[in-house]
């Protein structure tokens, strides 16, 4: 969603939007808007603003009572926007390690069976092992915000991934290799195995840290 079209949006709707943050998801810029509350006669004068774009709608409410089930995806959003309009929210936004840790260990836990059924499902081996490794950064992410709250997380994968492997005692070598593409087609179905064993060893250690 370009600049014109959020300014439009708050144009229109200046008195029911309480924020605006502009999201880095990958290489995409997402919109989050902050609003007051969800009508939905208000946003229908604007719908068509919002076909065929990617946006997250919030309220204020959503962050307050969510933040024990939604940390994981609130704490993401937090640590990669910028503001773009009004009050900043997010920045008061905490969340507890004892939800941040049960939340980790569902997505854990989740990402392990995705991996059997989207592998297998998946035509192209290659394609799919780059696929994982967004996620598995956000993974990462959350698992040193867990043992460091107060950490600056670094943009480079690499880094944060020497980072990782030194607060959480792993060896994500095979990660290093997805990076720099430096995989034979025969390697691939060892190497989806090596991952889904690295995500066992890891929940288990999210499971066994102690607060």
């Amino acid at each position: 969603m370009n600049t014109k079209k959020l300014q439009h949006i708050l144009n229109v709707l200046r008195d029911w939007v309480q924020s605006i943050y502009l999201y880095q998801r990958e290489k995409e810029t997402i919109p989050v808007f902050i609003v007051n509350e969800v009508n939905f006669v208000s946003l229908n004068a604007i719908r068509s603003f919002f076909v065929h774009e990617k946006f997250i709608l919030l309220t204020e409410d959503d962050i307050k009572e969510w933040n024990d089930v939604f940390c994981l995806k609130l704490l993401h959003i937090k640590n990669h926007s910028t503001l773009f309009y009004g009050n900043d929210i997010l920045f008061d936004f905490t969340i507890t390690l004892s939800d941040l840790r049960s939340a980790l260990e569902f997505e854990i836990r989740n990402k392990r069976i995705q991996l059997r059924e989207e592998y297998l499902s998946h035509r192209n081996g290659r394609d799919f092992l780059k696929h994982i490794l967004p996620g598995m950064q956000i993974l990462r992410e959350w698992a040193l915000f867990l043992k460091s709250p107060d950490i600056t997380l670094p943009d480079d994968m690499k880094v944060l991934l020497s980072l990782f492997d030194v607060a959480w005692s792993c060896n994500s070598q095979i990660f290093y290799y997805l990076i720099e593409d430096r995989i034979e087609d025969r390697n691939i179905p060892l190497l989806i195995h090596d991952v889904h064993q690295y995500l066992f060893q890891l929940c288990t250690k999210v499971n066994c840290f102690t607060l």
